[in-house]
């Protein structure tokens, strides 16, 4: 090899190297501006903006990510039945989701199509630290309300049985424990820590 191919062989590798720099530069940036759109939806920390993002949410999505509980249970049983999908999709609405945008397109998406035990494991993680964050997110109701919601929405046989199944059950049990939520005699929820 020649004096003159090496000088243009390192030269092409040096240009490479720079334009691999200049390229991950970009999407570092994209990817941080991404987590700031998720931490401004979720109003959360950057751990937990960074962790929704490592799940697949981003700032158009990041809306859903506080309704996922809702959708875990309406797949406790295996299926979801229509009287809960349209309860989710009730409650989506009330939390500001948009008909036929991308965050209603992603939440019929998790409703379509049963998400793995990993996936609901790992956003209830998330949600976790956002209820830790944040005890009154979900406003007036917990996010256990709202899921016994959903577990009551295809009801009981004719009314005669409980609306919630055994599977439902123990879901809103872990939630209750999870996301630290305790029940007063009155029915009233308390979120969070007692202070």
């Amino acid at each position: 090899m020649s004096s003159e191919e090496e000088d243009k062989y390192f030269k092409q590798r040096d240009m490479e190297k720079i334009a691999e720099a200049r390229r991950e530069q970009q999407l570092e940036a994209i990817r941080q501006q991404e987590r700031e759109g998720v931490q401004d939806v979720l109003q959360s920390s950057d751990e937990v903006a960074a962790e929704a993002l490592a799940l697949g949410f981003d700032s158009e999505t990041a809306r859903v990510l506080p309704l996922v509980p809702l959708i875990q249970m309406a797949w406790a049983d295996g299926s979801v039945t229509t009287a809960e999908n349209e309860k989710v999709l009730e409650l989506a609405y009330r939390f500001g989701i948009e008909r036929e945008g991308p965050a209603h397109n992603f939440l019929t998406l998790l409703l379509g199509e049963q998400p793995s035990d990993v996936f609901f494991e790992r956003v209830d993680r998330v949600i976790a630290h956002l209820v830790e964050e944040q005890p009154n997110y979900w406003q007036d109701k917990s996010v256990v309300d709202l899921a016994r919601e959903v577990a009551e929405a295809s009801g009981g046989f004719f009314k005669l049985t409980s609306p919630i199944n055994g599977d439902e059950k123990k879901l809103l049990d872990r939630f209750a424990e999870l996301f630290s939520v305790q029940e007063r005699s009155a029915g009233d929820v308390i979120q969070g820590e007692e202070g």
